[in-house]
């Protein structure tokens, strides 16, 4: 009797992250679910991978409501979800003193009220069939501040402290937890960032000198759901080229001596 892979279901994969990270998995050798809003663009992804290990099914992950029953469904015809990657996220943004309920709620309800009902619905599926794992996609932002995204950062530094308590929470379950804090990566959601002048003031905050790529992010994904992480739980990993712990100042200040090797004190 042969084993099935195991199921792992993605949120936001129509395109960017998301989209990369299910092509790994499948690469991988998993079963992946596709989750997105994005009809067409979920089309573009399965027509992309030509597999049937690939399920796609549209949803909006506003609907906290029926996240439970969309679940159950899902479970009852693929079997148990064991391996999730909630990608998905929204950042509309704009100052404190201006932004609108709707704006503050939407950050929260997509970016932490949805990956809670998803971890609330699956965490009792994964245990029942021997445990799993858990990927939350965060954000550097979790870490440092970034004007006019109060909501944003807000909702990811929540995402952060949802993954932690959910991490001791699951392990009696055998459900690993980890996050993923991302720096400033490339997808087709971000095209103001390839603009001539700002990327090149912006790559002098980053060691690596380059942006992120959707691959890059979902390789430490791949990593986690991965029995070769199997101690590892609770864990915000941030894949951002260095930028938070090695920024140095020297790079983008053009202060003579400033960082040089030759610099006395």
């Amino acid at each position: 009797m042969t084993t099935a892979p195991p199921l792992a279901l993605v949120t936001g994969a129509a395109r960017g992250i998301g989209a990369a990270t299910a092509k790994r998995l499948l690469a991988d050798g998993l079963r992946v679910i596709a989750l997105d809003r994005d009809e067409t663009g979920l089309d573009q992804l399965f027509r992309a991978t030509g597999t049937d290990a690939l399920q796609t099914f549209p949803f909006d992950l506003t609907d906290i409501a029926g996240t439970s029953g969309m679940l159950t469904a899902l479970v009852d015809e693929h079997g148990p979800i064991t391996r999730l990657v909630l990608n998905a996220g929204v950042w509309p943004g704009g100052p404190i003193v201006d932004m609108k309920d709707e704006v503050w709620e939407l950050n929260l309800t997509v970016n932490v009220t949805s990956p809670f009902a998803f971890m609330r619905a699956l965490a009792p599926i994964m245990g029942d069939a021997g445990g799993g794992a858990i990927v939350s996609i965060a954000s550097r932002n979790a870490h440092r501040s970034s004007t006019n995204n109060a909501a944003y950062d807000a909702s990811k530094a929540a995402l952060v402290g949802l993954t932690r308590t959910a991490a001791g929470e699951f392990a009696r379950l055998r459900i690993r937890v980890n996050s993923v804090s991302p720096g400033v990566v490339s997808t087709p959601a971000t095209p103001e960032i390839e603009a001539p002048l700002f990327k090149a003031a912006y790559l002098k905050q980053i060691p690596l000198d380059r942006y992120g790529t959707g691959d890059d992010i979902a390789a430490v994904c791949a990593f986690l759901l991965s029995d070769d992480a199997g101690f590892l739980t609770g864990q915000d990993i941030i894949v951002d080229g260095g930028q938070i712990a090695c920024q140095d100042n020297g790079r983008f200040m053009e202060i003579p001596g400033l960082g040089s090797a030759d610099s006395t004190s």
